[in-house]
């Protein structure tokens, strides 16, 4: 997470704590991109890397490291970006060994942002996120609709 992500999370708990001390319903929502090209790459590093390596292990102890690996393979590989973007594509068709590896890398990522939250002393929590994901189940209504 860098400053630009922190920001608007702060701005809009501080925001929240404020209009509930003045008697207001504040339904909280983060929302976070869990669906796109960057998941991707990151799926894509991970395969690469291999589950149980020490470059794998960056998931857990320096989250930052792994998606910085990943992004640098990204702008460096032509065919890398490709295969990233064929995950996406994989992930969002419901292809079930892709969908393991980004509900566990989710998940990696939901206990990262918590930590940070944590030390910031920010007051959302798992249920407050709302990520591009949970939309796609609506997205052909939504389609046909418009």
């Amino acid at each position: 997470m860098h400053v630009g992500h922190l920001r608007t999370t702060v701005v809009g708990d501080a925001l929240a704590r404020t209009l509930e001390l003045l008697g207001h319903d504040v339904i909280r929502q983060n929302h976070v991109g869990d669906w796109g090209t960057p998941f991707g790459m990151l799926i894509e590093h991970l395969l690469e890397v291999g589950q149980g390596t020490p470059d794998a292990a960056l998931l857990e102890n320096d989250p930052n490291a792994f998606y910085q690996a990943a992004r640098a393979k990204f702008d460096e590989s032509l065919d890398f970006a490709d295969r990233s973007r064929a995950r996406v594509v994989a992930l969002q068709a419901g292809y079930e060994p892709t969908l393991r590896l980004w509900d566990q890398l989710l998940g990696l990522s939901k206990t990262y942002f918590s930590g940070i939250y944590r030390m910031l002393d920010v007051t959302l929590t798992d249920e407050h996120l709302a990520g591009e994901s949970s939309y796609n189940g609506v997205l052909a209504a939504i389609c046909d609709e418009l």
